[in-house]
């Protein structure tokens, strides 16, 4: 063969060497080129139709050609270790699965036999308790924690049917405290396989922290029955002839606490004048309530506000005034819990001169009466002085600026 010829040929084996170099590269040299063109933020994802596994291209910040290739072409299938080589030998994690949701325990402990209802007592009277309210408190076998505002009259009822029973003594600033008490004598209850009634006021899941009490006692093993109750923030107001909605005057009904978590204030709703508010617990509160009322969610002065104290018990008693002098009025009457507080243009809707107290009258310890007859606090015998009778006289005929109502006077 001829020098040429042999060149010629040698040529022609390097050509051909070299195109098979490059189709058998091709596939893997592609991405590489394709990243370089494309931002450096983008993120490409190649799905390969001939391979089971998805290949995944990433373009990162600027960096060597060499990290590129590097990282152009991942088999997801392999993980990665060291310096980003893949091994084979190693097997794929299993997916992460979602958290499973735990189930509920029995409702009867499966050791000791004992369980617990979760009970409301509604808002204070005997009369308003539910049928299986009534049954379980007046059944002397079961165990009643007992929360420290369920009305007396309903304690009565309890002592009639010789019932054991434990009070709460959950007052502002050691609930923490009285809250684990009460959990402590439920789980000592269900180790002695008793029925454990928890008695609350009004609806146990009405900011009545009913809700944490059955995730606690699922931390106990069993699950409580839950006994619904007569809820005061619906049924103080239609005791006090205060409708919590009325057309035309309010169309929408917030019920709120005075106290959030810790204590705190929770946050206040913004004013709309065919809106009604009723708060839950907070007349220990009342004067802070009301000037943040007024200075940050922008209600008038002038809105009515009613309170209704110890709702459908004998000495119930409504006062009524407005935003910018009910916290006065509240002091002057010695206003205490459980009352419910009622904001809201419907506090006018029912009440009629004939629901004050014009003549003489026993409310709560104070004889009020008209400013020409005697006026005296019954409690201690202390007599008021001239100047106080004549100003809660006024207060008296002031329409509803310092109503106060007894549903059961004679």
């Amino acid at each position: 063969m001829q020098p040429s010829q042999q060149r010629h040929s040698h040529q022609k084996a390097a050509t051909a060497a070299t195109a098979a170099a490059l189709l058998f590269l091709l596939p893997s040299l592609l991405p590489s080129f394709i990243a370089l063109l494309l931002p450096t933020s983008s993120t490409a994802f190649l799905t390969s139709s001939s391979s089971s596994s998805s290949r995944r291209l990433t373009t990162t910040a600027p960096s060597s050609s060499s990290s590129l290739l590097q990282n152009a072409y991942i088999d997801e299938s392999f993980p990665l270790i060291n310096n980003g080589q893949q091994s084979p030998q190693l097997s794929q994690p299993p997916p992460q699965q979602q958290p499973q949701r735990k189930g509920r325990p029995p409702k009867i402990h499966p050791e000791t036999g004992g369980r617990i209802t979760l009970v409301g007592s509604g808002p204070g009277s005997p009369e308003l308790l539910t049928l299986a309210a009534h049954k379980l408190i007046t059944n002397p076998s079961n165990l009643l924690i007992v929360d420290r505002l369920v009305s007396n009259e309903i304690l009565t009822v309890m002592d009639e049917a010789g019932v054991q029973y434990k009070i709460a003594n959950k007052t502002p600033g050691c609930q923490m405290a009285a809250q684990d008490e009460i959990f402590e004598w439920c789980k000592e209850g269900l180790r002695q396989g008793q029925h454990v009634v928890r008695l609350k006021i009004g609806d146990p899941f009405v900011f009545g922290r009913g809700g944490e009490e059955v995730l606690e006692f699922r931390e106990f093993g069993v699950e409580p029955t839950v006994i619904p109750g007569v809820s005061a923030a619906f049924s103080a107001p239609l005791l006090a002839s205060i409708p919590v909605t009325h057309r035309g005057i309010s169309n929408q009904v917030v019920m709120c606490t005075g106290y959030g978590k810790n204590n705190t204030s929770p946050d206040l709703i913004q004013y709309h004048p065919e809106q009604t508010v009723v708060f839950l617990m907070a007349v220990g509160r009342l004067r802070e309530l009301c000037n943040n009322l007024i200075e940050k969610a922008n209600y008038p002065p002038t809105t009515p506000v009613g309170i209704v104290e110890r709702a459908g018990c004998p000495e119930q008693r409504t006062v009524v005034g407005t935003m910018e002098n009910i916290a006065d009025l509240a002091e002057r009457y010695k206003v205490k819990p459980p009352s419910t507080i009622v904001v809201g243009e419907v506090v006018n809707v029912l009440l009629t001169e004939d629901d004050f107290v014009w003549e003489e009258d026993v409310v709560n310890g104070v004889v009020a009466a008209d400013s020409s007859e005697v006026v005296e606090r019954v409690g201690g015998g202390e007599r008021l002085d001239d100047e106080e009778k004549e100003e809660m006289g006024k207060m008296m005929r002031q329409g509803y600026h310092g109503l106060v109502q007894s549903i059961y006077s004679s």
